[in-house]
């Protein structure tokens, strides 16, 4: 029953852990991703203007390098910065959860002793729709289930992969 207590007990904490970890992941692409989106509209504004002043220039019959040149550095400037933090928020997106947050092993390996009236129970489920969830585990624990990602085993009914963080669902 300790044995139990304790798996259940990491089970609960990984789970925990990875929630928080996720969270924070959500937060870092929803930052960066308002950066660009900020300089995106910074770019839209001084491109409207370049037209502006374009357009003011030709009609004037002036028009002349050095005073297009300085909105011309700022747009670049602008996109290069675009790119970079395009790359990082693909790089954010593209994170595997730390390996060093996994629960212990023997909390994925754990499985309880199987008591006699634990047998007859199974055959009404395989009868219903709920069978497949009833052979879930038992699936889970002979390595059916694997991750289509990176391929480790997967617990039953996992959401997420352990390994490479996968969605699953």
């Amino acid at each position: 029953m300790s044995d139990f207590m304790e798996s259940a007990k990491n089970l609960f904490n990984t789970a925990v852990s990875r929630t928080s970890w996720e969270t924070q992941k959500q937060l870092r692409i929803r930052s960066k991703q308002t950066e660009i989106d900020k300089l995106m509209e910074q770019r839209r504004q001084l491109m409207d203007e370049l037209g502006m002043v374009a357009m003011n220039l030709y009609q004037q019959g002036a028009l002349t390098d050095p005073q297009l040149s300085r909105l011309c550095a700022s747009i670049f400037e602008l996109d290069h910065d675009t790119k970079n933090r395009e790359t990082q928020l693909q790089e954010i997106k593209n994170e595997p959860y730390p390996a060093d947050q996994l629960g212990p092993s023997p909390t994925t390996n754990y499985a309880p002793p199987p008591p006699q009236p634990a047998a007859p129970p199974p055959p009404p489920p395989s009868s219903t729709p709920g069978a497949s969830t009833g052979a879930g585990p038992a699936a889970g624990a002979s390595g059916a289930n694997r991750c289509p990602n990176c391929g480790n085993p997967l617990r039953p009914n996992a959401l997420y992969c352990r390994n490479c963080g996968a969605k699953l669902r």
